[in-house]
């Protein structure tokens, strides 16, 4: 007979059987999760030019294409990953989630065609989707809820950290490993293979995590098939919060890419046509998303505290009408040069998108059934990687035809549009009470 007990991590209340163990190789998960998202993309280029050498003025459309690609398959696959980790444990399918990511990592520099570019980023969005999904059920398993939003919030301090080591650090492995003689070829070919040693470590770190199902760990015969788990992640919408956050997810995700998909861009045009060089233009840019990705690592501890204080609604109401203003500022900037009026629009957008991001974890995490946690965030990553390939195909016809800022201004709507819903929401769930008190 197992007697389940209760711990705490620091300041995290603990789900029963959870332990400190446990919390610390998922936090390793969370620390290297984001840069294993955006790493292989960031290196793409010196794929296509140095692999196979397609002339840069055709990268801008195989990157889009590749992204699109790329959310194709992860919303093909996420609900089913959610469903496989509710059916199997979050262990074994983290395990073989973290396995595919190693592999994408070890294959794509090899590529030798485009087609084969497109195959093998094909691999790479099956181990996005499969660990997206298990990163957000084990964040909803582990703390008790009084605690999720500290949990929440360390979760995404590390998120941060992670990713700005990737960017900071291994964004200059090619450099590193043809200081050391190798050539240009296998020089990238090394720096993917360091992150799929990464990949592979992070796989062996998941076999510290809890083992079983959440809540019914010794249960066999309460394994649901996976179809059926699938559709009750869809029916768990007639809950209005879990809705709710179905619908901010879109907006969440696309809050998450817009900088690095356009601000980059914006800001190296403004400076060539202000006369600035590329590199000077580049860093430039670079100090922006700094700035933007510090004011979301900042936050993200304050913001956990504040979940476990307030209604998980009303942090949500919070969160989008932040962003909402933020990514509004950003998109009705007149000079995108000006290095001081461009970061209080930078960090109230940075603020929103990390705001954002936990809002809807914690209330879709207190509200969904812990027996089908998995599928319930598969649907809701779904949803968010919709967000994603609007933003990147509306977003760059937009940037194009309207404005640079244009695709900002598209993102606030979306954001306003939540914040509306939830404004809704909260006033549907107050009028009963409101009626009893009459």
């Amino acid at each position: 007979m197992n007697v389940s007990t209760t711990g705490t991590f620091g300041p995290v209340k603990l789900a029963a059987g959870v332990t400190t163990r446990h919390v610390l190789c998922y936090l390793f998960a969370a620390l290297i999760s984001i840069g294993m998202f955006t790493y292989l993309m960031s290196l793409t280029p010196y794929i296509l030019t140095v692999n196979l050498g397609i002339p840069e003025d055709q990268h801008g459309r195989v990157i889009g294409n590749l992204q699109f690609l790329q959310e194709i398959v992860v919303m093909a696959s996420i609900g089913w990953w959610g469903a496989l980790s509710d059916r199997f444990g979050r262990r074994s399918t983290y395990i073989l989630a973290w396995l595919v990511m190693a592999l994408a990592y070890a294959i794509y520099a090899f590529a030798t065609s485009i087609e084969g570019l497109f195959v093998l980023r094909i691999v790479f969005a099956l181990g996005v989707a499969a660990t997206t999904t298990n990163l957000s059920a084990i964040l909803a398993d582990y703390p008790l809820d009084q605690s999720r939003g500290k949990m929440t919030g360390i979760a995404f301090f590390l998120n941060g950290l992670g990713a700005a080591a990737f960017f900071g650090v291994l964004n200059q492995l090619p450099s590193i490993y043809q200081a050391q003689g190798a050539d240009e070829l296998w020089a990238g070919r090394y720096a993917y293979l360091t992150v799929a040693a990464i990949a592979f470590a992070g796989a062996i770190v998941m076999t510290g995590l809890k083992p079983g199902r959440p809540e019914e760990a010794d249960n066999e015969d309460a394994k649901p098939p996976l179809l059926q788990l699938m559709k009750e992640g869809l029916r768990a919408a007639s809950n209005k919060r879990i809705g709710l956050s179905y619908i901010a997810a879109f907006a969440a995700r696309a809050d998450m890419a817009i900088v690095t998909l356009f601000m980059i861009l914006w800001v190296i045009q403004a400076g060539g046509a202000d006369g600035m060089t590329a590199a000077q233009a580049q860093g430039r840019a670079g100090l922006y998303v700094a700035v933007y990705s510090l004011a979301a690592l900042v936050c993200a501890p304050v913001i956990g505290i504040i979940a476990d204080r307030i209604d998980r609604l009303t942090l949500t109401i919070g969160a989008f009408a932040t962003a909402a203003v933020g990514y509004s500022m950003l998109g009705m900037s007149t000079d995108v040069l000006s290095f001081g009026g461009m970061v209080p629009a930078l960090v109230i957008a940075g603020f929103g998108q990390s705001s954002v991001a936990m809002a809807i974890t914690v209330l879709l995490a207190q509200q969904c059934p812990p027996d089908i946690r998995g599928s319930v965030f598969g649907v809701q990553s779904f949803f968010g990687a919709v967000g994603i390939l609007a933003i990147s195909v509306g977003g760059g016809q937009l940037f194009d035809l309207v404005a640079p800022g244009a695709p900002f201004i598209a993102v606030a709507a979306a954001n306003t549009v939540v914040l509306l819903c939830a404004l809704a929401l909260r006033r549907n769930e107050l009028q009963p009470i409101r009626a009893e008190g009459q």
